[in-house]
């Protein structure tokens, strides 16, 4: 990891806190997120942090098909707490850059059917969102497990 990966990761933490009044919560927030981040390695991979007034976002990367995509996203949002949100193929395939040179969406529609099965999970447009605080830790790893097998 880079040392803009760790202060991407180290600001999201600052949000996590703010964001999640329970403190069971909010360190279980924070370990799942750096049990992600230990499996999101390799070169066609990286971490990015975005803010807005909707609240703070830790975006995993994934360079697909010749260009680089957001293979899922934590979300931390006040009033919400904590999210897992994803895989999003149908903002790619809309993006106006990519008419030429279409994203192969199958790895990502396959993950989007893993993740599908679990009940916890909340349908979020053509993506899928799990709250820290109604996903037990089973499903976590189930979830990173789906996104290990079909992202690498």
């Amino acid at each position: 990891m880079n040392d803009l990966e760790q202060e991407s990761i180290d600001d999201f933490f600052i949000s996590v806190r703010a964001h999640i009044k329970n403190a069971s919560d909010r360190e279980r927030a924070i370990q799942v997120i750096e049990t992600w981040r230990a499996a999101w390695v390799g070169k066609n991979k990286s971490i990015t942090a975005t803010h807005s007034g909707h609240g703070s976002f830790l975006h995993f990367n994934l360079f697909l098909s010749n260009q680089w995509c957001h293979a899922f996203v934590f979300r931390s949002v006040p009033r919400q707490g904590m999210s897992l949100r994803g895989p999003d193929p149908d903002r790619m395939r809309r993006s106006h850059k990519m008419k030429a040179n279409p994203l192969d969406r199958k790895p990502l529609d396959q993950l989007f059917e893993d993740w599908s099965q679990h009940p916890e999970g909340r349908p979020a447009g053509n993506a899928i969102e799990f709250f820290i605080d109604e996903t037990p830790d089973s499903v976590w790893t189930a979830c990173l497990q789906a996104v290990r097998v079909r992202l690498g």
